[in-house]
């Protein structure tokens, strides 16, 4: 995978929201909300059924030894929103 060509996201998406435990007013289960949850990071799988987000990546070799750090696999039916983010130059890139 080139790096350089996969693009940096933030995700927000509708997740289940587990509510607290004991007795609840039934008044406050019907209104029971969902998460609305983000994640930013590389997205590495955009297809008909999900949508993956890389947090981290780790290179020796960026064509031999590459390794991810944490992934989110996203129903795409729960997404709302993507957000291509524009990643800049710094003093690390010749790294």
């Amino acid at each position: 995978m080139n790096i350089d060509e996969v693009p940096m996201v933030r995700v927000t998406w509708m997740d289940a929201r587990d509510m607290e435990t004991g007795w609840i007013s039934v008044k406050d289960i019907l209104a029971a909300p969902l998460a609305k949850c983000q994640d930013v990071g590389w997205m590495v799988v955009n297809n008909e059924e999900k949508v993956v987000v890389m947090r981290s990546w780790s290179f020796e070799d960026k064509e031999e030894h590459q390794e991810g750090g944490g992934a989110t696999a996203i129903p795409k039916k729960w997404i709302k929103k993507i957000e291509y983010l524009e990643v800049g130059k710094d003093i690390y890139d010749d790294l």
